[in-house]
């Protein structure tokens, strides 16, 4: 039976990428856990579109 952790491991998403502008989008959600709900929505949208431009640079 596989076994999922009851939270994901905080240093999992501390690591740097390489790529500035995509760790500067990421840095949006630090914090988040203690956040309102709808601030959730408004981090997660604005790191879904900081990636979506990233890679749009990327395709260029």
């Amino acid at each position: 039976m596989d076994h999922e952790p009851d939270h994901l491991e905080d240093d999992a998403f501390d690591a740097p990428t390489g790529d500035a502008v995509v760790d500067e989008a990421l840095a949006v959600l630090d914090g988040l856990e203690h956040r309102s709900l709808p601030e959730h929505v408004a981090a997660f949208e604005s790191v879904h579109g900081a990636l979506q431009d990233r890679l749009a640079e990327g395709q260029r």
